[in-house]
């Protein structure tokens, strides 16, 4: 019964992964590409520059964020399954954080896929006042503060759950990547506290790249946990 139980979490793990993998793919690179080949936003000036240029597809990066957000937080719920007695403790804080984190960063993605173009589309009066703070456009919006504390804090969880992992293959491995996650992720939100502009600089777009293929390199190397495991 033991191992049928083991097998079904982690078919469930495999299931998260892929998940996560599809949001990656298509919230951090593929629509991402399309919006700035088909319809893309002129750097930001104001309000009614970005009302202008809206279109839809800006807003299917985030729309497909909600699979790398979900992916990553059943994955944790998985790993705390599947974690030795004697780390549940760290499984669970590692999975209570992701759960805080990840709520901070649905808000924001709520946020971008239903009010800001609903500021957009519709002009109301407080679209010049209010839309600043909330589009991921403005380099300087409440928005990337939510966005980087929220991605910030899921990485923190990562450090927690990297201690999960043993000696057996590829353990070792994912523990360093866990590791590495996190303390990019926390640096990168420290770094959005001391000068916000820095997301879109140059060091910015590259450590958005980075990151990106550093979780899709954790999704792979969970894959093959999952069936060592199994």
């Amino acid at each position: 019964m033991e191992n049928r139980v083991q097998s079904q979490i982690i078919r469930f793990g495999r299931m998260a992964v892929y998940l996560n993998i599809v949001g990656v793919i298509f919230s951090g690179l593929a629509f991402p590409a399309l919006s700035m080949m088909l319809c893309p936003q002129p750097v930001w000036r104001d309000a009614a520059l970005f009302a202008d240029s809206f279109h839809p597809l800006q807003t299917a990066t985030f729309f497909c964020g909600y699979f790398l957000v979900i992916g990553s937080l059943l994955t944790f719920i998985t790993l705390y399954l599947l974690a030795q007695p004697e780390k549940k403790v760290w499984a669970l804080s590692g999975l209570v954080i992701n759960v805080v984190f990840t709520a901070v960063v649905f808000l924001n993605y709520i946020i971008q896929t239903t009010y800001v173009p609903y500021l957009a589309m519709n002009r109301p009066p407080e679209l010049s006042a209010v839309l600043p703070v909330f589009t991921m456009a403005n380099p300087g919006s409440f928005a990337w503060a939510l966005e980087m504390y929220g991605w910030g804090g899921i990485g923190l969880s990562f450090v927690f759950m990297a201690f999960i992992f043993g000696k057996e293959r590829p353990g070792p491995v994912l523990k360093g990547l866990f590791m590495v996650n996190g303390i990019c992720s926390v640096g990168s939100a420290l770094m959005t506290s001391v000068d916000m502009n820095w997301l879109f600089s140059p060091a910015g777009l590259t450590a958005l790249v980075i990151w990106n293929t550093l979780v899709l390199v954790i999704d792979f190397y969970l894959l093959a946990y999952f069936r060592h495991l199994s």
